[in-house]
């Protein structure tokens, strides 16, 4: 895999230096400059997935396979080719000097940093870490029809906390001006939903016999869905609620046919198109994602749906296709960065993003009950306000731009390495590992789903560490209540 790699790397370079001295394309196709440069990206970005499918190794959540086609991919290829056809037109594009310069650049700095995100997974780094951590793993064995109780008790307190954070204003379409002592604490113990979640449908499609529990946590289950998508008011809610289901029935043992694959390929497009339609119509009713109290945020949600029930669907339609073309492409955002960054280093540091990566490393790992003062890490909308000159919106930054930020063009590759190292970590310890057993399936999901290919390089790994320790006491629990169940019974 490693020398194919290295031949599609060579292959890219070649390419992109005969184009840029010819001096990129005339005459009709110069409007359609960057398609050639999305193609390119796009076949760096699924070579992975090729391999793994001609090797009959495919697994959708492959570490690189979830990579690609969760975000990058979309948001990037696609999104290069949208713009290419000026399918969306933010108002951000006139921070984008020279765009026939700017945009291919940003493209080559994402298949640059995939391969390097590509060759970091191939090291054999990842597996020897991973093979001497192996024998010193627990080696539990849960049964399907034991976790019930554990994983209900996982999902009420996930629940409890989603509550709690939704009544502080730091969950769902609503945010506080304020940082809060414990909002961070919060925010990482919904690991504790995401266990949940993903160990009770690991139960529901491993187990043998159904009884009466196994229909109540079917309901339960079923029922939590349009429950958190309707609360969050996120465009990504239903997508988000149908990734863990597809996992537990893939990690199942499970074989995963392709009309299976093409029943969860469609679910995903619906889920894709349901939720840009209700996220978009609840925010635009919203407003704003000021706080307001949770009876009128509820209120929201039923406004929502009445707007929706009553709206000409052509119109519904319409608004949402532009809606979804919106959201998906996210590569104008991080060209707005390779096109300034060098120009507006100078005051980063006034807006505390200076050097970010390290600084949040650093300081990230001490509480905030302990550090009343410690400045917020990775703040999207002090970067926002900078970059954007609106810091009341998140806009798009991917690991790769705020690498290229912190560290230059040579940062980009050896940042994205040093992620792929850590996805061949635990793709080994949990997945390819010799001892497959339930909690290391529920382990494995928070801590890839953890990597945001949208957000700040800088939160990655003080994010593996919080989450780890969160999952360490919580399977801890977990199996004190599983093996308590096994004596009682």
């Amino acid at each position: 895999m490693l020398t194919g790699i290295i031949l599609w790397a060579f292959a890219f370079l070649a390419l992109f230096g005969f184009v840029w001295l010819e001096g990129g394309f005339s005459g009709t196709l110069s409007d359609y400059y960057l398609l050639p440069w999305a193609v390119l990206a796009g076949v760096v970005v699924l070579s992975p997935t090729a391999y793994l499918i001609y090797k009959r190794k495919f697994d959708p959540f492959h570490p690189l396979v979830y990579a690609a086609w969760s975000y990058i991919f979309p948001a990037f290829v696609i999104g290069g080719v949208i713009v290419s056809f000026n399918l969306v037109n933010p108002y951000f594009m006139v921070f984008i000097d020279d765009p026939k310069y700017n945009f291919p650049l940003t493209l080559t700095f994402i298949s640059i940093g995939f391969i390097g995100l590509t060759i970091g997974y191939s090291l054999p780094l990842g597996r020897y870490f991973a093979g001497r951590l192996e024998p010193r793993m627990p080696d539990w064995e849960w049964k399907p029809e034991r976790v019930w109780t554990a994983g209900v008790a996982l999902i009420i307190c996930g629940l409890a906390i989603n509550l709690a954070g939704f009544l502080q204003g730091i969950m769902g379409f609503q945010r506080t001006i304020e940082v809060g002592t414990y909002d961070a604490v919060l925010y990482f113990l919904l690991v504790l939903l995401a266990e949940g979640t993903i160990l009770l449908w690991l139960a529901i499609f491993g187990v043998k016999e159904k009884t009466g529990a196994y229909y109540i946590v079917l309901f339960l289950m079923i029922a939590l869905i349009p429950f958190r998508v309707a609360l969050l008011g996120s465009r990504g809610g239903l997508l988000t609620s149908i990734i863990p289901i597809a996992m537990a029935f893939r990690y199942s043992g499970r074989k995963l046919r392709w009309q299976t694959s093409a029943i969860f390929g469609t679910l995903v497009l619906v889920a894709v198109f349901i939720g840009i339609i209700y996220g978009t119509a609840f925010r635009n009713i919203k407003g704003s994602e000021s706080r307001i109290e949770a009876g009128d945020y509820v209120g929201q949600v039923g406004a929502t749906i009445d707007y929706l029930s009553n709206e000409d669907p052509a119109i519904l339609l319409q608004n949402s296709a532009q809606a979804f073309a919106d959201r998906i492409e996210n590569l104008s955002s991080v060209a707005v960065v390779v096109a300034n960054y060098e120009r507006l280093a100078p005051y980063e540091a006034s807006y505390n993003i200076e050097n970010n990566i390290i600084n949040d490393t650093l300081t990230s790992f001490v509480p905030r009950f302990i550090w009343n003062e410690k400045p917020p890490t990775s703040d999207a909308r002090a970067y926002s306000a900078l970059y954007f000159s609106y810091g009341d919106n998140s806009f798009a930054i991917s690991p790769f731009a705020d690498l290229l930020r912190n560290f230059g063009p040579i940062g980009v590759p050896i940042g994205m390495l040093l992620l792929g190292i850590y996805l061949r970590l635990i793709y080994a310890l949990l997945i390819e590992t010799p001892n497959p057993t339930m909690w290391k399936k529920v382990a494995y999901f928070p801590l890839l789903t953890l990597v945001s290919y949208e957000s700040f390089y800088a939160t990655i790994f003080p994010s593996i560490v919080r989450t780890g320790v969160v999952l360490v006491v919580s399977l801890l629990l977990v199996n004190l209540i599983v093996r308590t169940r096994i004596k009682s019974s």
